[in-house]
């Protein structure tokens, strides 16, 4: 019991609730656009309408939340040449052809490139 009233506390708070309605506009342009831009349409339509209608401090916070994870991504990428995304999903990009492939794969499914690994980069 005291882990629902945690959780209605949580969803409470403005900010929650901000990225909930986020989240929900995202599902909902998802439908009808590609998702990089359905993820703007979303962040976008939800600031406007919050700041019209609710405190506006709480839009810029969670503008803030957006660009700080932003900007951790790309100095990671840049810095240490690490892709994120890809590494969330436990995948790796074949220099051949670009495309994905499972970080254990020894081979490209798509192109048929063969991976160099670690091991033989050693023995060599």
């Amino acid at each position: 019991m005291e882990a629902l009233n945690n959780l209605i506390k949580l969803i409470n708070e403005p900010l929650v609730q901000f990225f909930l309605w986020v989240g929900v506009l995202f599902v909902i342009a998802s439908i009808f656009v590609e998702r990089r831009i359905s993820f703007w349409i979303s962040s976008v339509g939800a600031t406007y309408f919050w700041i019209k209608y609710q405190d506006q401090t709480v839009a810029l916070k969670a503008w803030l939340i957006i660009f700080t994870i932003f900007a951790v991504i790309l100095i990671l990428k840049q810095a240490f040449n690490l892709n994120v995304v890809l590494l969330l999903k436990g995948k790796k990009r074949c220099p051949m052809c670009c495309e994905e492939a499972y970080r254990k794969a020894k081979v490209c499914p798509h192109c048929g490139y063969r991976f160099v690994s670690e091991q033989d980069e050693c023995k060599s």
